[in-house]
Formats: C-alpha cells, structure tokens, sequence
C-alpha cells in the first residue's frame, strides 16, 4: 500500500514536470519603438544673423528664423534636455551636435500661426574697443563678416529634434544663397554691442 502511494506521487510529480517543459514559453515584449520624426509640422524660413558682445573677449552669433506651426494644436519649445539642435554639414549633408547652442528665449506658437526664434551660441572673439552707431570702419566690418563666414563655411543649416513632441525642425542656412562681402551686406549697430548683419541676394 505504501508503495502503491509513493508510486502514484511520484507518477503526479512527473506529470506535472512534463506539462510544465512541455507548455509553450510566452514570447518575450518587444520594445515599443518610437514613432517617427515629424518634419512638417513646423516649418521654418532663415531672417538674419547677429553678432553681439558677450564680453571683451567672446562674441554671441544669434540666427533668427521665423517659424509657422501647421498643426492644429499649440506648441512650446525651450532649452530642454528633450531638445537636441544639431548642424547640418554643407560638405556630406551628415549631422554634428552643437552643444554650446541655445535657444535665446523659450516660444509659444499657436495653432496656425508663425513666430521668431533665435539661436544663440558663442565663439572666441576679441571685440574692437571702441564703436559708436554711423562710425563702424571697414576694417571693422570685414572682422565681424570673417566671423559669421568662418562659422558657417561649412553649415547647410541647423535642424531642432524635439523628443517630447516628435518634432524635427528643418532650420534652413539662408546664409548659402546670399553674399556676405563687402559689396553685398550691410552691418548696423541696432543696439549697444550688437550688429545685425544684413544680406541681399546675388
């Protein structure tokens, strides 16, 4: 009798050994994969460029560009970890990180409707000790335009990736279609330290 009740316990045991190898494992969730960038939500048009004093020894170039939401919903962008501006490179057309980039002042857009952003980021630069509006030498002058040329011999434009909202924001390099000599821009003192290079087209 006794060994009649091992045997069937043990029989149990195995049976539910086997049914246990035997059942089909449940397949491991793959990872949600993130949708894909939007890049015509915004749109974006290049306005300008400026050069202002950060101090003696550093100068700020600002891009302008206007913006245009085509979405019908609004949208916030600052300086966020969420937010990655990257430059387009002119020579491959690959993408280069620019860290030191800022977005100037965060922006709301609403629904349908358009709004200037700028990006600000700073380079070494020794700035003349004296300038007064109307007396900005040609020597003067050929020093900012080498600064804003030497910046972007290479730049096709930035593009703006904003994880949060999937957005990819194509920031155009309008600085490639227009002539940055003497003969074909314009620098003017707008403020106290910061000039607004002004371009006409070839």
């Amino acid at each position: 009798m006794r060994l009649l009740i091992v045997t069937i316990a043990f029989l149990s045991a195995a049976a539910l050994l086997f049914l246990a190898l035997s059942s089909p494992s449940k397949p491991p969730t793959a990872p949600k994969q993130p949708e894909g960038w939007n890049s015509t939500a915004i749109r974006s048009s290049f306005e300008g460029v400026q050069v202002k004093e950060v101090d003696p020894t550093h100068a700020a170039l600002i891009f302008s560009y206007d913006l245009e939401n085509t979405t019908d919903s609004d949208y916030h962008l600052s300086n966020d970890p969420k937010v990655l501006i990257m430059g387009r490179l002119k020579s491959n057309t690959s993408l280069r990180p620019e860290d030191s980039m800022q977005i100037e002042n965060p922006i709301f857009l609403p629904a349908r409707n358009r709004t200037r952003i700028a990006l600000e980021v700073n380079y070494s630069f020794n700035w003349p000790a004296q300038m007064f509006p109307g007396q900005v030498g040609p020597v003067t002058q050929e020093k900012f335009r080498s600064l804003v040329a030497s910046k972007t011999a290479d730049l096709q434009g930035f593009v703006l990736f904003d994880e949060a909202a999937r957005y990819q924001i194509e920031l155009p390099g309008g600085w490639q279609e227009l002539q940055p000599a003497a003969a074909g821009s314009r620098l003017t003192l707008i403020q106290h330290h910061v000039f607004s290079i002004a371009y006409k087209n070839v």
